[in-house]
C-alpha cells in the first residue's frame, strides 16, 4: 500500500508493518516525539529498547500526519475515559479531539504493527513460538472458557493456540479501551457482538490479531513502513 492519503472509510482497515531489526538507528526519529514520549524513552533500559520505542512512536506520528495532512511533530494524542472505571486519560488512545481516524499500535521484538480504521480498533502482536509452558502459566489468567479450550488440545498444539487466543484478547481489550489493566479473565471478544476479531497475516515468527468495532471490514489494506523513512523523520 502506498503511503496513506485518504483516511480509512467505514468498512476499511489499514494495516502498516514497521520492521525494526537489531541495531536499527532512530536517526532523527526522536526529533518528532513530544515531551512525554521522550521521557518514556529515556526510562527504558538499553539502547536497543529505547531505539525501538523511538522508531515505533515516530512511525505512528508519521502515519497520523499523513492522514491529517500535517507535520509529524504537530500530531497530538489523548486518551478516552476508561469504559470500565471511568478514569480520564486511562482509556483508548486517539488523536486529540477526534481529529482523525481511530488507531492502534503494538510492538513485539523486531516488529511494529499499526492499524487505522473509521471505527474503534485494537491490534496485538506477539513473537512466536511461545516459550515452553507459557500456556500453563500466563494462560491461567484467561477466561475459564478459553482455558478449557486450551486444555482440550494436544499438548503440542497448546503454545500456538495460546498465542492466537492471547493476541485476540489483547486486541479486543485495546479496542474497547480497558487494556489489560483490569485483567484478561473476562469473556473473549468473540462473545461481544459489537466487535469483529480478525486473525492477521503476520511476518514469519509473529502472530497478530485485530479487533474492529462493528461489522467485519470489507476492505483490508496493508503495507510496510521502512525504518529508514522513520529515521529521517521526513514526511511521507
Amino acid at each position: 500500500m502506498t503511503p496513506p492519503r485518504a483516511r480509512p472509510r467505514p468498512g476499511e482497515l489499514h494495516l502498516w508493518w514497521l520492521p525494526v531489526p537489531p541495531g536499527a538507528s532512530p536517526g532523527r526519529a526522536r526529533s518528532v516525539l513530544d515531551a512525554a514520549e521522550t521521557a518514556r524513552a529515556r526510562r527504558l533500559r538499553g539502547p536497543e529498547r529505547r531505539h525501538r520505542f523511538e522508531l515505533a512512536h515516530a512511525g505512528l506520528r508519521l502515519l497520523c500526519a499523513r492522514y491529517l495532512g500535517t507535520g509529524p511533530g504537530e500530531v497530538a494524542f489523548e486518551r478516552t475515559p476508561c469504559p470500565r472505571c471511568g478514569t480520564a486519560g486511562h482509556g483508548r488512545p486517539r488523536l486529540r479531539g477526534g481529529a482523525g481516524p481511530e488507531f492502534s499500535m503494538t510492538h513485539s521484538g523486531s516488529a511494529v504493527l499499526y492499524a487505522f480504521a473509521a471505527a474503534p480498533v485494537g491490534v496485538d502482536l506477539e513473537a512466536a513460538p511461545a516459550r515452553p509452558g507459557v500456556e500453563r502459566t500466563v494462560g491461567g489468567w484467561l477466561h475459564p472458557g478459553e482455558r478449557r479450550a486450551l486444555d482440550a488440545l494436544p499438548e503440542g498444539e497448546r503454545p500456538g493456540a495460546f498465542l492466537r487466543a492471547w493476541v485476540r484478547k489483547e486486541a479486543y481489550l485495546k479496542g474497547v479501551g480497558t487494556g489489560i489493566a483490569h485483567g484478561v479473565d473476562g469473556p473473549p471478544g468473540s462473545a461481544d457482538a459489537a466487535w469483529t476479531l480478525l486473525d492477521l497475516d503476520a511476518p514469519g515468527g509473529f502472530v497478530a490479531a485485530a479487533a474492529v468495532s462493528g461489522g467485519s471490514p470489507g476492505t483490508l489494506r496493508s503495507g510496510t513502513l521502512p525504518a529508514s523513512v522513520v529515521a529521517t523523520a521526513a514526511r511521507l
